[in-house]
């Protein structure tokens, strides 16, 4: 888009809610012009964030992926008539399958990644090159007994189907999205049948304006990986899909769990402070 601005001679207009680093580096040293909008859309509140130490769940005994505030959040939700969008950026049943022996995860022969497991088919997968296999039983290297790693959206499903029975949860990410069963479709069934709960990637986190979804819970973070921009792409994931949560007449809280509760992005996250998020990531990336 850059580039046939420059050729045509045209304006580019780059917006967003949570601009990339980069972007507002050149916005506020000049080579770009900034303007900045000032109040949410409606002019509607933004919503209250909670924010849950997992630890503590832990503690009292809970091994579920959604904690006991999140699910009394979300029972209060429905009692009211109302909807809950849940965030989880990774798909499949668990994370992995690591040996209780040798604790060795295994990876894929193709690229080394870790495998995801998913029940649906009982197959270890990867999401990067999309080899797969049938699920083993016993570990490969030592004949070690399995066992769960993690969680993922099939997981957070079966346990939602535990504890709400009889409501309907709907899911969507890269598993249930196919060419026939839009993501269109999923939204538009969600909205039009009142369905209370959208369990879902990255998929729900942007763009959705949904005036009955009131609750949003956000059930896991990828704060910690190789990539330079881990710290940013959590804070834009976690502002925008916090946003999705009362943008109609009702005001919206969100709820978002970790183990990290006191780590800068999230609670920066929270306070939907972009500037405060810029000005700590610049100074991390300024060169010394």
């Amino acid at each position: 888009a850059l580039w046939r601005g420059i050729r045509e001679k045209c304006l580019v207009l780059l917006g967003s809610a949570t601009p990339s680093v980069e972007t507002m580096y050149h916005a506020k040293t000049g080579t770009y012009r900034l303007y900045s909008l000032k109040n949410r859309y409606n002019g509607r509140p933004l919503p209250a964030v909670q924010i849950v130490d997992m630890r503590n769940e832990l503690q009292q005994g809970n091994d579920l992926s959604i904690s006991y505030h999140l699910q009394d959040a979300i029972g209060q939700t429905m009692e009211e008539g109302k909807q809950t969008i849940l965030f989880l950026n990774r798909r499949g049943n668990s994370r992995a399958l690591v040996c209780v022996d040798c604790r060795s995860i295994p990876a894929c022969p193709r690229c080394s990644a870790r495998l995801t497991y998913h029940s649906a088919n009982e197959r270890l997968m990867c999401h990067y090159c999309g080899y797969s296999h049938r699920a083993n039983q016993r570990c490969d290297d030592c004949g070690g007994p399995l066992k769960q790693l993690g969680t993922g959206t099939q997981k957070v499903q079966q346990e939602l189907q535990s504890l709400f029975p009889g409501r309907q949860i709907l899911r969507m990410d890269a598993d249930t999205v196919s060419a026939v069963n839009t993501h269109e479709k999923i939204l538009e069934q969600f909205h039009q049948e009142k369905i209370p709960v959208l369990l879902g990637t990255q998929m729900v986190a942007k763009g959705l304006n949904l005036p009955d979804v009131t609750l949003v819970g956000v059930l896991d973070l990828g704060l910690y990986n190789d990539s330079f921009r881990a710290a940013e792409t959590t804070f834009n994931m976690l502002t925008q899909v916090v946003g999705r949560a009362g943008r109609g007449d009702t005001a919206g809280r969100a709820v978002i769990q970790t183990m990290t509760p006191e780590h800068r992005v999230i609670t920066l996250a929270a306070q939907q402070d972009y500037d405060g998020f810029y000005d700590m990531e610049i100074g991390l990336r300024q060169v010394q």
